[in-house]
């Protein structure tokens, strides 16, 4: 299970503003605000050429496998291959 990365103290971040976030882009959002240590995979499905529903679909398996040990969608290229099955918008 990953463990959130820690910020040094004094570094502030910036706010994002996300009311123009597509549904996928605020669960991936969400996810970096929990684990930035995970943008590389976060990033890997987001750039994937999936279309919104199959990124959706590949992004809510990643987030929900983060939680349980041994869940192969913890593996970025695994939820990918799952969106593709979900995607009726090819991107």
């Amino acid at each position: 299970m990953a463990t959130p990365t820690k910020r040094p103290a004094g570094k502030k971040v910036a706010p994002v503003s996300t009311e123009n976030f597509t549904p996928s882009e605020l669960v991936a959002h969400a996810i970096l605000g929990e684990y930035s240590d995970l943008a590389p995979s976060v990033k890997r499905i987001m750039d994937s050429g999936l279309g919104e529903p199959g990124r959706m679909h590949a992004i809510t398996l990643f987030q929900g496998a983060l939680g349980v040990q041994g869940d192969p969608m913890r593996n970025p290229v695994m939820a990918i291959e799952a969106g593709r099955s979900a995607d009726t918008d090819p991107g």
